[in-house]
């Protein structure tokens, strides 16, 4: 697991969302939680409209979970969860799902096992990015999935991996 540093990018999203502690039916890393409950939710919408969505997704991933803190989550321990993929455009957007526009920036990208993820995660951000000329320049986290590289349906696949992108800035000087 060697990061990269990818080039500004914008992402242009469409999706489901939830706000809250996405653990409290169920512990993390599960598809009962309301992580999993909100990409059930989006997997029936793009079965609903999927005639429709495919004439404006952009690349090939079963999509991206984005986790956005809020200034006040280390008091309230919620935070926002976007389940959806990229889009060329927004000529059509379900009634039942969200635009997200995520800001132009560089980002730390990796791949870690999905087993493993915690582990890998806590790596970056505990070690890697303090050790790094980097910070985080906005408070969320994006996952991609590949469907060449994840079984959604074998969660306990060990062979299942996860593209990680942290949003990064360069340290100021004198940081």
């Amino acid at each position: 697991m060697e990061p990269q540093i990818l080039d500004e990018k914008t992402y242009k999203l469409i999706g489901c969302v939830y706000y809250g502690n996405p653990f409290h039916s169920a512990k993390e890393w599960s598809t009962n939680n309301e992580i999993g409950n909100t990409w059930k939710r989006f997997g029936v919408l793009c079965h609903k409209y999927g005639s429709f969505l495919d004439k404006i997704r952009a690349g090939n991933e079963m999509g991206y979970e984005i986790h956005i803190e809020p200034m006040d989550y280390s008091k309230e321990h919620k935070f926002h969860i976007f389940v959806g993929f990229e889009v060329i455009n927004f000529e059509f957007l379900p009634l039942e799902m969200f635009i997200k526009i995520l800001p132009k920036t560089k980002y730390l990208f990796f791949t870690s096992s999905y087993q493993n993820q915690g582990k890998e995660c806590d790596y970056i951000f505990s070690q890697w990015l303090p050790d790094s000329d980097y910070e985080q320049s906005y408070p969320f986290i994006m996952q991609s999935y590949s469907p060449e590289r994840f079984d959604p349906l074998d969660d306990q696949n060990p062979d299942n991996l996860i593209d990680w992108y942290i949003p990064i800035i360069e340290k100021s000087e004198g940081d």
